[in-house]
């Protein structure tokens, strides 16, 4: 868990675990041998993959950005936000905005909690937010499991909230379309007093990708946008001297964008 102030905003990222991952997922639409050139893996070709996720006060809200593997520990090693929540001197009943960037599993599997066979909402005083584009998709066409298990018992409850477009959800909290990875994926934006943060989400898993951003991942729904997308959001990051937060990048997951000649660089910061 590391915790930091963005202007009069408190922001902490919660390390919600680490365990190893096939890397050519990552790297989808790119010969093995041309990422090989730059990345090292282990015997089995994968390398560890964090799972960083957000948690900010405003002073007004406390907010959380992704909740996670949840019951899915992968043996213990994930599945540990609400752990973090409490390093960060919070309780879930503190919680009245959940952010879901999208609707991965990775990403909403701590939305509920199973108690007597029903699934009740982790943080039982928050609204989760959610794009209307990834609810109609996952929903939908793209169905998956965990769409039925984490965000249909929020909607029977009245408690999810679906959005379109940019959206500011709350002062200094600005919600960014971010089209690729999923067809409603959102990055945060957190900015108080001239200071600015990107809460990329899955924009990028690796670092890699801020050097080839048409380098995309297996799971992107929509893999001709991301590339535009990036070139989007890098600009903005750049505009706004952001320090940014990649989900997928070892913990704590903090970085910033350098221009490195004709593209780019993450500079990981410790």
């Amino acid at each position: 868990m590391r915790k930091f102030p963005v202007g009069q905003i408190q922001l902490a990222v919660l390390d919600d675990g680490c365990f190893p991952f096939p890397a050519a997922l990552f790297f989808h639409n790119v010969p093995e041998a041309v990422w090989r050139t730059q990345l090292e893996t282990d015997a089995q070709g994968k390398i560890p993959v964090g799972h960083n996720y957000g948690l900010v006060d405003t002073g007004r809200e406390v907010i959380v950005i992704d909740t996670g593997y949840g019951e899915d520990t992968h043996d213990g090693r994930t599945g540990h936000l609400l752990e973090e929540l409490e390093r960060a001197g919070y309780r879930r009943e503190q919680v009245g905005i959940v952010i879901l960037t999208h609707a991965h599993g990775d990403h909403i599997k701590r939305n509920t909690l199973l108690q007597s066979g029903k699934r009740i909402p982790t943080f039982p005083h928050a609204r989760y937010h959610l794009a209307r584009a990834d609810h109609d998709w996952f929903g939908g066409p793209g169905h998956v499991q965990e769409f039925d298990e984490q965000i249909v018992p929020l909607e029977e409850l009245g408690l999810l909230v679906l959005f379109d477009g940019q959206t500011q959800l709350a002062p200094g909290i600005l919600l960014l379309p971010t089209p690729g990875h999923t067809p409603g994926h959102a990055s945060v934006l957190i900015e108080s007093q001239g200071q600015s943060v990107l809460f990329l989400g899955d924009v990028c898993h690796h670092p890699l990708h801020f050097a080839h951003p048409e380098w995309v991942s297996a799971f992107d729904t929509h893999p001709a946008l991301t590339p535009q997308t990036r070139a989007r959001l890098f600009s903005l990051a750049l505009e706004r001297d952001a320090l940014l937060v990649c989900p997928h990048a070892l913990a704590p997951g903090l970085g910033r964008l350098q221009r490195d000649g004709g593209s780019y660089r993450w500079q990981t910061l410790h």
